[in-house]
């Protein structure tokens, strides 16, 4: 199992949602600061079987090619703009106008983009192999979405998989998980 860094793995996340008061009731400061070193350390995004890309949130204008992921320096609060926001933050369009539109500001986040099927395909044509993009970051009311961006393709090329059932206790939403059944074992390579 490799665990991959979110967006609520940030010191302004775990303030507003009352994680570091958590930790600070039961213990201190000096314990708190060890688990914003361990999210510092998450690697951003994985590489899995040299198709698929998983990530927390979505793409960016920034992202060519994957090796630009292994650059960014990931020991940081999320900042609120550039490529480590977006990865971290960044939603797909919904399908009707993901498939023509391409980016929009993302006011519901306050920061990142909306991104449609043009930037997906970009992506995926800039880095040989690649056939779709994992996510997570939203819930869905059946714990996954298959956007195809109205493509008439076999497989997506996004895939939100959000695994929290009745999410926050209000949502009423599944949680899912996504099995990659094939007949060679995939390795999957962190990218930092």
């Amino acid at each position: 199992m490799h665990l991959l860094r979110g967006n609520h793995e940030s010191r302004s996340m775990t303030e507003t949602f009352t994680f570091r008061n958590e930790v600070l009731d039961e213990f201190d400061t000096e314990v708190y600061d060890m688990f914003m070193d361990v999210f510092d350390a998450l690697p951003i995004a994985a590489y899995i079987g040299k198709k698929y890309l998983a990530l927390h949130g979505g793409i960016s204008p920034e992202l060519d090619k994957l090796e630009q992921i292994n650059k960014i320096d990931r020991f940081r609060e999320i900042p609120l703009e550039g490529l480590l926001c977006d990865l971290l933050w960044s939603d797909p369009m919904d399908d009707d106008e993901g498939r023509k539109g391409e980016w929009r500001d993302n006011p519901q986040r306050e920061c990142a983009f909306y991104f449609g099927r043009k930037p997906v395909k970009k992506l995926i044509k800039n880095n040989p192999g690649l056939l779709s993009v994992f996510r997570a970051h939203q819930v869905k009311e059946n714990g996954y979405e298959m956007h195809k961006f109205g493509a008439n393709s076999a497989f997506p090329c996004v895939i939100t998989i959000f695994s929290a059932p009745n999410y926050c206790g209000s949502y009423a939403n599944r949680g899912a998980i996504i099995i990659l059944k094939v007949l060679l074992v995939f390795e999957m390579e962190p990218i930092l």
